[in-house]
C-alpha cells in the first residue's frame, strides 16, 4: 500500500514538473517544434485544457494562468492523498 501511495506521489510530481516545463519553454521556443516539446505538449494538454477552458470564461484576460491553477489543483490533490494514507 505504501507503495502505490508513492508511486501517486511521485507520478503527480512528475507532471508538475511538466507543467513548469512547458510553461517555462513556451516563453522561449515554440511548443511542438522538437520532440521534447511535443511529449511536453501531450502529457500536459489534458490537464491544463479543462483548467483553460474554465479560466477563460472566468477571467477574459490574454494571459493563460491555467498551469498555476493546474499545479495548486494538483498539489492539493496530494495533500488529500497523504491526508488519505493509512501509514
Amino acid at each position: 500500500m505504501d507503495t502505490i501511495f508513492r508511486l501517486a506521489d511521485f507520478a503527480l510530481t512528475l507532471l508538475v514538473i511538466a507543467i513548469i516545463a512547458r510553461a517555462l519553454l513556451s516563453w522561449f521556443y515554440p511548443m511542438g517544434k522538437s520532440r521534447w516539446s511535443r511529449l511536453l505538449l501531450e502529457l500536459t494538454e489534458p490537464i491544463l485544457s479543462p483548467f483553460r477552458s474554465v479560466m477563460s470564461r472566468i477571467l477574459p484576460i490574454p494571459i493563460d494562468l491555467s498551469p498555476i491553477v493546474a499545479i495548486l489543483a494538483i498539489n492539493l490533490l496530494q495533500r488529500l492523498l497523504w491526508s488519505a494514507y493509512p501509514g
